[in-house]
């Protein structure tokens, strides 16, 4: 896709029901949660970044470079909405930007309960969290575009002393992929694992072996970038989970 910058590109994806019925010598019906092709879209995005990505800056100055960003996501999300697309993933780094310090990239971070914890939809609940702006934004788009949403993040969970990888600062941070429902629900987070000179965040203490299930397409499995590389997640989750289908955020 090099190049496109701001093309939306489009995949019909089909299911092998049709080698499937060859194989048996009968007609292959799609079961009930999947159908015989689903439509896809990847944006590719060229980041408004900070012009100084070390600097000490405010949330509210963090949210104002974000939401230039989210904009543009919205924006082809309503473009892909036209062209009756059922998941559209983003790219990773895509919100925030890159090169970052651990402290400089704290105001970009948004907080992220665990969605198998807590249920919730960003776009109703506005209030249930703070500093979720970026997930409420993410959430109304799945809703506004009737379709699933991909998008990676920066995200923050507090940590306890007791802890005893829990850094000085109290917190870990993750380079973090989101999906939401096309009725905006939070259905789960990926914390990337296998980090790539990436000094801002923490690898997650268990790896995330994330799958979740859609209506056109059954289920999809999710990590990021460099995880392709290894066994965990990206073998042990196509191995164990039972997954046709991967949403992989890039940078």
């Amino acid at each position: 896709m090099s190049g496109a910058r701001s093309k939306l590109a489009l995949f019909l994806c089909g299911c092998y029901v049709v080698a499937l019925g060859a194989h048996t010598g009968e007609e292959s019906v799609a079961d009930h949660h999947e159908a015989e092709y689903y439509v896809a879209a990847v944006y590719e995005h060229p980041s408004i970044l900070s012009l100084n990505p070390l600097a000490l800056i405010s949330r509210q100055e963090a949210l104002e470079l974000m939401n230039q960003n989210l904009d543009i996501y919205e924006q082809q999300v309503m473009t892909a909405a036209q062209k009756d697309v059922q998941i559209i993933v983003f790219p990773e780094d895509g919100i925030h930007g890159f090169n970052f310090t651990r402290t400089s990239i704290y105001p970009f971070l948004d907080f992220m309960p665990s969605p198998q914890v807590v249920r919730w939809n960003p776009c109703l609940e506005p209030h249930r969290f703070n500093d979720t702006e970026v997930l409420q934004r993410l959430s109304c788009m799945a809703i506004r575009g009737d379709m699933f949403l991909v998008a990676n993040l920066g995200t923050k969970e507090p940590c306890h002393s007791s802890d005893p990888r829990c850094p000085k600062d109290g917190r870990y941070q993750f380079n973090t992929n989101v999906v939401f429902s096309n009725n905006g629900t939070l259905v789960d987070r990926y914390r990337k694992h296998n980090l790539y000179f990436e000094a801002a965040f923490d690898v997650p203490l268990k790896v995330d072996l994330i799958t979740f299930d859609t209506p056109f397409a059954g289920r999809f499995g999710i990590f990021t970038c460099f995880d392709i590389l290894f066994f965990d997640p990206a073998i042990r989750v196509l191995r164990d989970y039972k997954v046709k289908h991967v949403v992989y955020p890039t940078a």
